[in-house]
């Protein structure tokens, strides 16, 4: 889903993804990457990263970058990164990245850099509007984050993308409807929506089994746009419909699309004229 978002943005623009770290030294039970490494964050130096992106910015013409790093991480590391950037000769190099909200927030002072640096662009996992649920998924960041950052983002015209998470096991339709509420005051450029996944590997998929939650074993539908689970108050079809709900709430706000449409920031204006001309709405609306 990610790769498809990015390739749907860059547009013409030939581009590439680049590993600049492993793992991720974070543990969220709904994700299998940090299992996968064991825990682990390893990181290539900045001018390793910097020699990568100009091989394939010179030698294959890619100006459009995927940072393919579960965490950008920050401080000190990010800030050596852009000053080897920034003395290369690469004038329309852009380049996307991950970064969790409180990082965002760490590497405020860093963010023109950044973006001089040719970072138009950066996707954060905001997930839930309450803490409870936060803790649950081991994900340590604040709710009060998640606005700050966007703003932040949206300051030093990097493109803001969220992502949000329904479908917890105590989720009802008035949880649901906060989260979008929530998400309506964050306001990100670009919401994505997440049907919560049990992925074999990860600490949600061991609970989920010995509790008896999973309901389809087909792998196909292991998306996170289908529901594989119901919770103790949505069955899987009433989970599905609140995706929907959720997308329609985000996108069908005629003035947002209209911003989205006319947006001085290319990206953004590209990405809303895509799902316009798609009708990506509909789509989604035929799910269940």
């Amino acid at each position: 889903m990610k790769k498809y978002h990015f390739k749907m943005m860059a547009g013409n623009a030939n581009y590439a993804l680049i590993e600049a770290s492993r793992g991720c030294d974070h543990q969220c039970t709904f994700c299998s990457q940090w299992k996968h490494w064991k825990g682990k964050w390893r990181t290539k130096s900045p001018k390793r990263i910097a020699d990568e992106m100009e091989h394939l910015y010179s030698e294959y013409g890619s100006n459009f970058l995927w940072l393919t790093d579960d965490n950008l991480g920050s401080g000190e590391r990010i800030e050596s990164l852009c000053d080897e950037l920034i003395k290369r000769d690469m004038d329309d190099l852009m380049w996307f990245v991950q970064a969790r909200s409180d990082d965002i927030i760490k590497n405020k002072d860093i963010l023109p850099k950044m973006r001089k640096a040719g970072n138009y662009w950066i996707m954060a996992g905001l997930e839930r509007h309450d803490t409870r649920t936060l803790k649950n998924f081991h994900k340590t960041i604040r709710t009060s984050d998640a606005k700050v950052s966007m703003d932040l983002l949206r300051e030093n015209d990097i493109f803001a993308q969220a992502t949000f998470i329904i479908g917890e096991r105590q989720d009802s339709h008035e949880s649901i409807e906060k989260l979008r509420e929530f998400v309506n005051y964050t306001d990100p450029d670009l919401a994505i929506f997440m049907i919560l996944t049990p992925f074999p590997g990860t600490k949600l998929y061991d609970i989920a089994r010995a509790n008896g939650w999973i309901e389809d074993t087909n792998w196909a539908n292991y998306d996170m746009i289908h529901a594989i689970m119901p919770t103790e108050n949505l069955s899987r079809e009433e989970v599905q419909e609140e995706l929907y709900k959720c997308y329609r709430s985000f996108y069908g706000n005629v003035k947002r699309r209209l911003k989205g449409l006319f947006s001085p920031n290319p990206l953004k204006g590209r990405v809303y004229r895509y799902m316009a001309g798609r009708g990506l709405l509909q789509a989604l609306g035929g799910l269940f």
